[in-house]
């Protein structure tokens, strides 16, 4: 007895010598029975460095008959610790199946090894020994100092509560991943990916519903590429899995029915003779269900498929899971502990029916009981989980390479933190894509999904009127050009000189650098004043300038005066043939039967009145508006203002006065004239007075207009 109990106590001395939180720890893994590897990484001093002294520690923990698991298997018993105790699981962790450990890339290694990985290493010296020295590592290197780089722009000045502060600084906090451990996360992502797979596809749900998908594809209905996992190169895959969906299809068809069959013959069974019989069933379920996961596996449906079945699964057998606890405690049984403190609630017999109906049909569903479909469901998200850790764990590490190439695509019309989120966006694509074994480094291969990210959110959302994406690509092509033409001859280019710079023509050049103009909001504030905005300083087209206006109708009303020192006859003659009060120009043949004569007539008229009104006296009251240049401006708007006036300027003026092109007389299509004019022109052609106004017209002219 002495000699068992001597070692314990040299053990428990070498205890107390040892650092007081080591000892904390070791006391707490001796009740406990077993110890992670991140526990001890974490309460090892910093101090600690020398691999012998950890290597004597970790020979005292064996001798403690302490257990040393990895992380996976940590989180496991630590999620079931937790079920046990009946509390809600903990989000960092969860439970794990035996054939997952024997998988894991860390269970296998020596237990030095492991710990040497978990060392904290934080400086890139230190990295640089534990990796391959390349090119990749002086990338790495480069990241880090953008990131410094970022985080000392984007933090200048800021508060500490800012989102893109925090957002950097914690990132900062997150070592680069060195190639082995890229490689280690790759291999773990493929291995939590394919238990999860395999874990989804043996259940019949599940399966029935991959099978109406997979018909879909079969017949056309569904994308091949889009549903399938393949990558577009591998041609011989696709044709070689397009050739399997025939041929595999019917037999999982078929081991569906089978397994329906056995379990509408096992519910018949309830006695406890039966029970050999039940097992042997349940046996053959089950290996049938091995081998409809096989089947489906090989027609390679994506992940991205089969995870919306798991979470239909999940919902299901919570909803079984409900029933039958209430069906249970509204019938007196025991629904164990954890719930058994809940208040029992009342149901109607029917109620009751109802609630067991649509029980067995969950069940005939599923073709498994409320129990097993609940430990399906947390085998399921356990290994969910970790694959999904296993992602972040693999993102976690390059999230400033999101920030190193995000800082190039800043002032694109994006925010630099949706810069962020975009390029993340595509860094968890790139984690779902990545294939280790082609030998590339993920950082390589993820800088082109993070790019395209990035470019297709500004296209999408930068602007308020969206761009093509391929003219984006124009854009920003004829942009580095112009960079780079700039930094050579020190001036910016022409567009022909871009032009031919870009091997494109300068119609084209010119119509893209139109398109990368920005719009500007006319709500913009202008200055640091809230009262002034950028529409109030733009030029209205649609209204004329004050200035124009006042001397337009300055003009008219000069005009207007001028005609009223002719008698009313040659007055309105006048008017008629220059279009002044309407717009519109009457010929000489419409006046003339307005007027009752002939064209002749009406043309000595308006030739006596245009001599009339080329007189000095009058020719003086509109010298300064042609003078001033006014009739050009008005001249245009002759006919939107209804007053033509500029034509009857052209007959007082003299000669060439209005400039080239202005006609002296205006031929217009023949109209009816008004009859309210007609009668005037009848009524009142000798004046207002029934006689004929004095003029330096012969009176056998008269006459003759009378006649």
């Amino acid at each position: 007895m002495a000699t068992d109990q001597s070692p314990q106590r040299k053990e428990t001395r070498v205890i107390g010598e040892l650092h007081p939180a080591i000892s904390q720890l070791l006391d707490l893994a001796r009740r406990r029975g077993w110890l992670s590897y991140e526990e001890l990484n974490n309460t090892l001093p910093d101090e600690m460095v020398d691999p012998r002294r950890i290597d004597e520690m970790l020979v005292l923990i064996d001798r403690l008959k302490i257990e040393v698991v990895d992380e996976l298997e940590y989180r496991a018993r630590v999620h079931r610790q937790a079920l046990d105790r009946g509390d809600a699981p903990p989000k960092s962790g969860g439970p794990l199946m035996p054939q997952f450990r024997a998988m894991s890339v860390t269970g296998g290694e020596r237990v030095a090894e492991a710990v040497s990985l978990r060392q904290k290493l934080t400086t890139a010296a230190q990295r640089l020994i534990s990796a391959d020295i390349d090119t990749a590592d002086a990338e790495e290197a480069q990241l880090q100092r953008d990131l410094a780089e970022v985080v000392s722009e984007e933090t200048t000045g800021k508060r500490v509560d800012d989102p893109v502060r925090m957002y950097l600084s914690q990132m900062g906090t997150i070592p680069l991943l060195t190639r082995p451990e890229e490689i280690r996360l790759a291999k773990k992502i493929e291995t939590t990916r394919m238990i999860f797979r395999r874990r989804c596809l043996e259940s019949d749900y599940v399966v029935s519903q991959a099978v109406e998908t997979l018909k879909m594809v079969h017949k056309g209905e569904l994308p091949f590429d889009r549903t399938m996992r393949i990558s577009t190169a591998e041609a011989d895959a696709k044709n070689k899995i397009a050739r399997r969906i025939p041929v595999n299809l019917p037999t999982i068809e078929r081991l569906l029915e089978l397994n329906r069959a056995d379990w509408d013959a096992m519910q018949q069974f309830k006695g406890e003779a039966d029970q050999e019989k039940v097992i042997e069933i349940k046996g053959r379920i089950a290996a049938r269900r091995r081998r409809m996961a096989t089947l489906t596996e090989e027609l390679s449906l994506r992940t991205g498929r089969i995870i919306p079945l798991m979470r239909k699964l999940r919902s299901i057998a919570k909803k079984m899971q409900e029933l039958d606890i209430e069906i249970r405690r509204a019938s007196g049984q025991d629904v164990g502990k954890v719930r058994r403190n809940r208040p029992v609630k009342k149901y109607d017999p029917e109620d009751l029916a109802v609630m067991r109906e649509e029980l067995e049909g969950l069940k005939a569903l599923l073709l498994e009981t409320p129990q097993e479909s609940v430990r399906r469901v947390r085998d399921l998200n356990t290994v969910f989980w970790e694959y999904e850790q296993a992602k972040r764990d693999l993102s976690g590490g390059n999230l400033r390479l999101v920030v190193s190439i995000a800082k190039k695509y800043r002032n694109r019309g994006l925010s630099f933190l949706d810069i962020i989120q975009e390029g993340n966006t595509g860094l968890m694509r790139a984690v779902d894509k990545y294939e280790y074994k082609r030998g590339y480094k993920f950082s390589t291969y993820a800088t082109w999904w993070i790019r395209q990210a990035i470019t297709r959110a500004i296209a999408d959302h930068a602007r308020t009127i969206r761009i093509p994406v391929h003219m984006i690509e124009t854009m920003s092509k004829l942009r580095n050009f112009q960079k780079a033409m700039l930094q050579e001859t020190g001036m910016e280019p022409t567009i022909e000189e871009l032009a031919d710079r870009a091997g494109m023509s300068s119609t084209e050049v010119r119509r893209v650098m139109k398109i990368s103009r920005h719009p500007v909001s006319l709500d913009r504030p202008v200055g640091e004043s809230e009262d002034s905005y950028f529409g109030d300083f733009i030029e209205d087209d649609s209204q004329h300038a004050p200035g124009d206006v006042a001397a337009s109708d300055m003009l008219k009303a000069r005009i207007e005066s001028v005609l009223k020192t002719l008698t009313y006859r040659e007055r309105e003659i006048i008017k008629l043939r220059y279009g002044i009060g309407d717009g519109y120009t009457y010929t000489l043949e419409e006046v003339g039967r307005i007027f009752k004569v002939t064209r002749e007539r009406v043309r000595q008229v308006e030739a006596k009145a245009i001599r009339k009104l080329q007189h000095p006296v009058r020719a003086r009251k509109l010298q300064g508006f042609v003078e001033g240049n006014v009739y050009k401006e008005v001249r245009t708007e002759a006919k939107q203002d209804g007053a033509h006036v500029m034509h009857a300027m052209n007959g007082v003026l003299p000669p060439g006065a209005m400039g080239p092109g202005a006609p002296l007389n205006s031929a217009a299509p023949a109209a009816e004239a008004p009859r309210s004019l007609l009668k005037e022109g009848l009524d009142e052609l000798d004046g207002p007075d029934g006689h004929d106004e004095p003029d330096m017209m012969d009176p056998a002219d008269d006459l003759d207009m009378l006649s």
